[in-house]
């Protein structure tokens, strides 16, 4: 299977899955460490791969990242980004997950297990604005009830 990323039309192409890990108010980022961060925090996840299905992938990512198996998922929702500097821009279509913490899951920091220069941390869910984290609308899938499926647009 290949990751689907594709250069297009002088920007790249993505398709991502993410997972919206929540426990007890707060929700699991993940950062870099040592030089690649903290500048800024995005949520567990990966590429799809082709001939993979969003949820598949998103149990797949899960453990790989933090060993343990992911708890049910519910499609929050659907983001469509495009952000990146003129000469790098990228458009992503992403699938995003919630799902609430396994209980083996740490409540300090961990390294993600498959990438030792990615930190998995818990932050309060009222500090999302303040860290930032990526995408910058994910306030909104999080306070979504669990009927509702939304399509976000969204140019940084």
């Amino acid at each position: 299977m290949t990751d689907i990323r594709l250069p297009l039309g002088g920007l790249k192409f993505s398709v991502r899955v993410a997972i919206l890990c929540v426990r007890n108010g707060k929700v699991l980022v993940n950062t870099g460490v040592g030089d690649r961060g903290p500048g800024f925090w995005f949520l567990p996840g990966g590429a799809l791969a082709t001939g993979e299905d969003a949820q598949s992938c998103a149990q797949r990512e899960w453990t790989e990242e933090t060993g343990t198996l992911p708890g049910p998922l519910h499609l929050a929702g659907i983001v469509e980004p495009f952000f990146g500097p003129p000469h790098r821009r990228q458009h992503e279509l992403g699938f995003y997950f919630r799902m609430d913490a396994p209980p083996e899951l740490p409540d300090e920091p961990f390294t993600v297990l498959d990438d030792a220069d990615t930190l998995c941390e818990w932050i309060p869910m009222d500090e999302i604005e303040s860290r930032p984290v990526y995408p910058l609308i994910i306030r909104g899938l999080l306070e979504a009830d669990d009927a509702t499926v939304r399509h976000i647009v969204n140019r940084e």
